[in-house]
């Protein structure tokens, strides 16, 4: 049986020249940030980030004010979700208070394609702390080390420099200019679309192998605010 063993750990380290698989490092925990499913008590942090029209903008569009029962309804919904759903809307928290600071989610998740878009917003008072570039991190090597997603998506629109940084950060592509896409501030503007492909993401980052671990935010590029894909 430990020969068996022995002879397992031997193939998986054969593959791609990679070391043995760390598989005590944690999923959904880095060294400030721990993600979770949104619960509907979370309605007040929701609702707070929401009125926020640059944060509306950043999101997708300004829209009429929403009440605290459909925001608790709407968290409802996304709280109950299966675990196996890969179209999640997962809470940032600090890791020292748990207090909620921002929110992640995956959207038009492809698994047949292995495509997915990638979004995330993190409150003003809580921005520049790195909780948005750890939780991109943990929800990349979630999809792409353990549901075997070989490309991440995001569109920005082309005012938003600090999330275009973001994404170039995280080792993404500018692939494509969607023009005059949408319309706010009594101007169209443009939405840029960002890629990333799974073995972009771990030659930048490290691989689930060897035991890499989330790395520290470089110190150039600002905490990503990504448009999130409804």
């Amino acid at each position: 049986m430990i020969d068996q063993e022995r002879a397992g750990q031997a193939a998986l380290e054969h593959v791609d020249g990679a070391g043995p698989m760390d598989l005590s490092r944690p999923v959904w925990a880095a060294e400030d940030t721990v993600l979770r499913r949104v619960e509907p008590s979370d309605w007040e942090v929701v609702l707070a980030l929401e009125s926020s029209s640059s944060y509306q903008r950043a999101w997708e569009r300004v829209t009429a004010p929403r009440s605290p029962d459909n925001c608790r309804e709407w968290l409802k919904q996304e709280a109950a979700k299966g675990p196996l759903d890969d179209n999640f809307f997962l809470a940032i928290t600090d890791r020292q208070h748990r207090g909620m600071v921002g929110c992640v989610n995956t959207t038009q998740a492809d698994p047949v394609a292995g495509r997915f878009y990638l979004g995330m917003a993190v409150a003003p008072e809580h921005q520049r702390k790195g909780y948005a570039w750890e939780a991109g991190l943990l929800v990349l090597g979630y999809m792409f080390g353990e549901r075997r997603y070989q490309k991440a998506q995001a569109y920005v629109h082309d005012f938003n420099k600090v999330s275009q940084a973001g994404m170039l950060a995280f080792g993404a592509t500018l692939e494509g200019r969607l023009r005059r896409h949408d319309y706010f501030g009594g101007r169209y503007h443009d939405n840029l679309i960002f890629g990333l492909t799974a073995e972009e993401f771990f030659a930048a980052h490290g691989t689930p192998r060897g035991g890499a671990g989330i790395r520290s935010q470089p110190e150039s590029p600002a905490s990503p605010r990504v448009t999130v894909q409804a």
